[in-house]
């Protein structure tokens, strides 16, 4: 079931990507527009009926008028790809939002199913954020041994030296005390993706 959701992850993020650009038309786009395509692909990538707000607005200004009729055929076409319920996980898995385009009859259990999807998907960026953040901390950790081993050779008297060492030695130990934190804070991040994910792949 897993290995099925994640195959679907690329293609939707492609057709995202395809779409993201097509939502504002200039006038040569508007003049040649194949509108039963053009509802199409806005369908099937799962955009809200506010993207042809956008559209008319669009080729008004261009002096060309949308054919809603060949539009709304391309549309509902498209949507019929999109609103299968196999496809609302990996669009949660994805980060990409639902609009709530898809029929009542199954708009409920899309919902669920993509946002069983997101929350795994939070979960790994939530993960990823942490695990960033503990690398940025130790990296910090080896500059300040890295600095405080320049400044003391730099320093002409012993009390600098202290001074400078003290200084590094409180340094280091705000780091450390923040780099526990995250650390507790990445081994929680991943008992909740390991739920998330199970109730993912117990998905039926």
């Amino acid at each position: 079931m897993m290995t099925n959701l994640l195959k679907l992850i690329p293609v939707l993020a492609v057709t995202g990507a395809l779409l993201s650009g097509c939502e504002t038309m200039s006038k040569s786009e508007c003049a040649t527009a194949n509108w039963s395509d053009v509802g199409l692909r806005d369908g099937m990538g799962g955009k809200a009926m506010s993207v042809l707000d956008d559209r008319v607005s669009d080729c008004s200004k261009a002096g060309v008028k949308v054919d809603m009729q060949r539009y709304m055929a391309g549309r509902e076409q498209g949507l019929r790809d999109f609103c299968r319920l196999e496809k609302a996980a990996p669009l949660g898995l994805s980060g990409t939002s639902y609009s709530g385009v898809c029929p009542p009859q199954i708009d409920l259990e899309f919902r669920r199913r993509h946002q069983i999807g997101y929350n795994v998907y939070q979960m790994r960026s939530r993960v990823n954020d942490l695990n960033s953040r503990s690398e940025r901390l130790q990296h910090r950790l080896r500059e300040a041994d890295r600095d405080e081993e320049k400044q003391v050779k730099a320093a002409d008297k012993e009390d600098d030296r202290k001074r400078i060492r003290r200084e590094f030695d409180d340094k280091r130990r705000n780091l450390r005390n923040e780099l526990r934190d995250v650390d507790r804070d990445i081994q929680r991040a991943r008992d909740n993706l390991r739920d998330a994910e199970y109730v993912l792949d117990s998905m039926r």
